[in-house]
């Protein structure tokens, strides 16, 4: 699912000393934090499978020792009736994970949870990283896990900032796929998985497939674009049946669409799958080469979407892609 990352800027207020008629004192200025923090959600959230959250932090004040990271889990827009969620942490330079207790001590709200655990502050920029479990399945589109991260020396707030973990409805995930599409001939397959996450019953998803080529020597966002290459290889899906010829020929968008409708132009395959709570369906592909493919380098890739059409929020969307080059 392309997730919208969640950032916040830390601010304080500079103030200014009070005057007199008589004899102004020196105007003194609380300095700004040295200490600046965001929170960024990084996987989908799915019920008994932890996704990462990135703690980044930038500190332009000294090193310290030992400061407290105090976190809060608000639930109020997560499932109700669930079992809760668990945490996990990594200290610096560590590869193992901890359990973070929860409890009511450092939760902001009757409906959160929280914990809270210690690290040096290092100068500069460093990283967090902590892993978010849901125990539940979404039951409707939109539900989050509302997060507050603070970092603090003692009784002082170094930082207070907050994010979110939106509980993926649906989750696309690229199967397999191979690396090279040979211009000798041969099929090149490639699958993709449509996971229903949550307790609602959806007759009718969505799916769509760009075919793209590849922008430079840049990773492919989720821009796509198609030339005079990508005309000359020969796509197909597998149905219950057989496997079908997709049409390539249709133009696709020179940039993201800002309409979500726009999605379906220079869409190779636009169809639909009923997906009950908690079933998946897996997508086959295959792409060869033509005979007459042009000369050079080239890398393509193959973009797949599901989406609950008409919903508008981000946890009934989701995308993955497979890259290749033709050799």
């Amino acid at each position: 699912m392309r997730r919208p990352q969640v950032i916040v800027a830390v601010m304080s207020v500079a103030a200014l000393a009070a005057c007199t008629s008589e004899k102004p004192p020196a105007e003194t200025e609380t300095p700004l934090s040295p200490v600046s923090l965001t929170v960024q959600h990084l996987d989908d959230y799915v019920k008994g499978k932890p996704g990462r959250i990135l703690l980044e932090v930038d500190n332009e004040g000294p090193y310290r020792e030992t400061v407290d990271v105090d976190l809060s889990f608000n639930l109020k827009n997560a499932p109700k009736g669930g079992d809760g969620i668990s945490v996990e942490y990594q200290e610096p330079k560590s590869r193992s994970w901890k359990n973070l207790h929860l409890s009511s001590k450092y939760a902001e709200g009757a409906t959160a949870l929280g914990g809270s655990y210690q690290v040096p502050l290092a100068r500069g920029a460093s990283a967090l990283m902590l892993r978010l479990t849901p125990e539940a399945r979404p039951t409707t589109s939109g539900q989050s896990i509302g997060i507050t991260a603070k970092l603090r020396s003692g009784r002082r707030i170094l930082a207070n900032e907050h994010g979110t973990a939106p509980l993926a409805n649906l989750q696309v995930s690229a199967e397999s796929g191979d690396d090279y599409v040979r211009r000798e001939g041969g099929w090149s397959e490639y699958s993709f998985s449509v996971n229903n996450r949550s307790t609602v019953d959806y007759p009718k998803i969505q799916v769509l497939a760009h075919l793209c080529k590849e922008a430079g020597d840049a990773p492919l966002d989720e821009d796509c674009e198609s030339d005079e290459s990508t005309s000359h290889l020969h796509v197909q899906w597998k149905t219950q049946d057989s496997w079908k010829d997709l049409d390539i020929t249709a133009d696709a968008p020179d940039s993201e669409p800002e309409d979500v409708n726009l999605m379906e132009v220079g869409a190779i395959l636009n169809s639909n799958v009923s997906l009950p709570p908690g079933k998946s369906r897996i997508i086959h592909f295959r792409i060869e080469a033509t005979s007459n493919f042009p000369k050079g380098d080239w890398g393509g890739q193959l973009q797949f979407l599901a989406r609950s059409k008409g919903d508008k929020s981000l946890t009934a969307f989701s995308t993955g892609n497979s890259s290749f080059q033709v050799k």
